[in-house]
C-alpha cells in the first residue's frame, strides 16, 4: 500500500447509520425499511440491510436485488407459463408472493464470507468486493468487533475522483 492510498477507516460508515434488521423480520418488513432508506437518501445508497441475531451478532445482509430475485422466483413458481409474472401476477403468483412476503428475511439473506480490516487499502477491499460480488462489506477491528460497513459506492467515488478527475 502506498503512503497516499486511502484506508477503509477513512470512509467507513457507522453500522448504526446503515439499515439493519433482526433475522426474524419478514421480507415485507425489510422491504419497507429499505424503501424508507432509499427515499431518505440523496443517491440511493442503501442497497442492503444488515441482518443481526438477538445478541446483535451480524449474520448477513439482504440486498434489494435479493428481494427482487425472490419475488421473481416466487411469481414464476406460482405461474410457470408467465416468464415475468411480477408485473401482472395471476392468482397462483399472488399467493406465492404473499407467502414470500411473510417469510423471515433470514431465508433470503446472504452470510458475509469476507470482511475488511480498518487498515486495509481501498484497492484491496475493492478487489475483495468484486471477487465476491458484494455491494457492502463489514469492517471488523481485530478480526472480531464490527465497527462499520464499507460500501462499493464510496470506494467508487474515491477511486474515480482520484484517477479520472485529476
Amino acid at each position: 500500500m502506498t503512503d497516499q492510498e486511502k484506508q477503509v477507516r477513512e470512509i467507513i460508515v457507522d453500522v448504526f447509520e446503515f439499515p439493519h434488521v433482526p433475522y426474524w423480520f419478514t421480507v415485507r418488513q425489510v422491504s419497507g425499511i429499505l424503501k424508507k432508506a432509499i427515499a431518505g437518501s440523496k443517491c440511493l445508497r442503501p442497497v442492503a440491510a444488515l441482518v443481526f441475531d438477538e445478541k446483535y451478532n451480524l449474520l448477513g445482509h439482504v440486498e434489494t436485488r435479493d428481494i427482487l430475485a425472490a419475488m421473481s422466483a416466487a411469481a414464476a413458481s406460482g405461474s410457470p407459463e408467465h416468464q415475468c409474472a411480477i408485473g401482472s401476477p395471476d392468482e397462483k403468483s399472488m399467493n406465492a408472493l404473499k407467502d414470500l412476503s411473510e417469510k423471515q428475511v433470514s431465508s433470503i439473506m446472504h452470510e458475509f464470507k469476507v470482511f475488511a480490516d480498518p487498515e486495509d487499502s481501498l484497492s484491496r477491499v475493492s478487489e475483495m468486493m468484486l471477487n465476491n460480488n458484494m455491494q457492502v462489506l463489514p469492517v471488523l477491528e481485530h478480526q472480531k468487533k464490527l465497527i462499520g460497513i464499507i460500501r462499493s459506492t464510496d470506494i467508487f467515488e474515491y477511486l474515480t475522483s482520484r484517477f479520472f478527475m485529476a
